[in-house]
């Protein structure tokens, strides 16, 4: 999330009170991203038509983003340091006197009005040279090896281990670097099959260009684990959130966030896709429970609901099935929601089936919880807690656990080993804050 991004947006300034992104400045060109620099770091204007002031941004923020529901603004954990910004625009070199991040903003000396020319060339404008950053990510060592003791003490020769993170909620000076490197620590340790991700990458509250951008940077840290990857979307994916104008549908979410699951799709433009693992005969699932512009918005639609009895129908008999969803079926199991769109209707085309299900594994809830569904069949519908750091205890499930987080302690992490057992056993291996969960 930390890479560096000169790259401006015209008619975008940055208010100088609170360092906050604004339209409506044709005269101006800002960075919407969010650059590091270390004490020592240095930007030189390149080019003297130009003018430009310096917004910084310290690396602290407020516990509330820990310990209620609350989302930071503009997907940064950091908060605006008006002081040791420039708020004036000037030609001077700007010398970053302790660690921080940083935005700019420019506009030209002749007063004219903003190109896009002039903003797709911000970095032939100003140079940034940076001082060696010593940002040594938290391993957690003590924590990898003792998941790592866990799957290799319990595999047998047939288990298929998936790691599954629910709601990263990934943000600048967040914690999804030191997951993205426990993910690559223990994949060394135990070569697990595949990840799967609930749903919620990131708040979805800023730009849908800064959002494809955040989301190919995560991306790119689940690809270096090099095991097949699947993403079910979230609400928070839809680029919604916090009132964000730049929503973006069904269709465009696939491109970004799915694209690697395309080989699997029928039709590239589907949110809902299932993958076979014919060694282990089992069919997983991936659905897709929010529509921003459906009523009510999470839930499924009936062609889902269609493609779910046909998948289900087409199943091997001697196979089993996998559900992964960000939301579950049931109102009573999703905080935000009193309705879920057609999840009656998904669950009948479940239960009416001949497919063995062994689980429903969603996310969303914020929590670790599990409800034995029982209709005509029976299988537990089963909740992750959040990837995010994060405890809050409003908006909870009844009966679900909410555990205790700690920034740079193994707490800050919260994601799962799941093991499935030939038996059909599933052994879910916590990483981070929480309990095992076997099922």
């Amino acid at each position: 999330m930390e890479k560096e991004r000169l790259e401006a947006a015209a008619g975008f300034g940055l208010n100088p009170e609170n360092g906050c992104l604004e339209r409506g400045f044709p005269h101006l060109m800002a960075t919407e991203g969010f650059c590091l620099a270390d004490k020592g770091s240095r930007l030189h204007l390149l080019d003297r038509r130009y003018r430009y002031m310096v917004a910084c941004y310290r690396p602290e923020f407020a516990d509330k983003y820990i310990h209620t529901y609350d989302y930071a603004p503009e997907q940064i954990w950091g908060s605006y340091d008006g002081v040791s910004s420039r708020v004036e625009f000037g030609e001077e070199d700007f010398v970053f006197d302790s660690l921080c991040y940083f935005r700019l903003c420019l506009r030209r000396v002749d007063g004219e009005e903003i190109t896009e020319a002039d903003a797709e060339a911000v970095g032939d404008m100003v140079e940034y040279t940076s001082t060696a950053i010593q940002r040594t990510p938290k391993v957690f060592l003590d924590e990898v090896q003792k998941a790592a003791e866990k799957v290799n003490n319990l595999r047998s020769d047939g288990d298929l281990v998936l790691t599954l993170l629910a709601d990263t909620h990934a943000t600048v000076n967040g914690t999804w670097q030191d997951t993205a490197a426990n993910l690559l620590s223990l994949q060394e340790k135990i070569h697990f099959d595949g990840l799967v991700h609930l749903g919620d990458m990131t708040d979805g509250t800023v730009s849908r260009d800064m959002t494809k951008f955040y989301v190919s940077s995560m991306l790119h840290d689940l690809e270096s684990l090099k095991v097949p990857v699947h993403i079910v979307l979230g609400n928070h994916d839809a680029n919604y959130f916090h009132g964000n104008p730049e929503v973006m549908p069904l269709h465009e979410q696939a491109a970004i966030y799915q694209a690697e699951a395309a080989k699997w799709k029928q039709d590239k433009d589907k949110t809902y896709y299932h993958v076979d693992d014919p060694p282990h005969k089992l069919r997983g699932l991936f659905l897709s429970a929010y529509q921003n512009e459906a009523e009510p918005r999470y839930g499924f639609d009936l062609a889902q609901i269609a493609w779910v009895r046909e998948t289900l129908k087409e199943t091997p008999q001697d196979w089993r099935v996998l559900i992964f969803s960000h939301d579950a079926p049931l109102p009573e199991l999703d905080p935000w929601s009193e309705e879920i769109r057609n999840g009656s209707l998904l669950l009948q085309a479940l239960d009416s089936s001949e497919a063995q299900v062994l689980a429903y594994i969603h996310g969303h809830a914020h929590a670790d919880y599990v409800y034995p569904w029982q209709g005509k069949k029976s299988f537990p519908i089963i909740a992750i807690g959040c990837a995010k750091c994060e405890d809050m205890t409003e908006r909870k499930v009844e009966g679900s656990f909410t555990p205790a987080r700690v920034l740079g302690e193994a707490s800050q992490e919260l994601w799962d080993i799941l093991m499935i057992k030939n038996s059909g056993r599933l052994h879910f291996i916590r990483f981070g804050a929480g309990k095992d969960r076997n099922i």
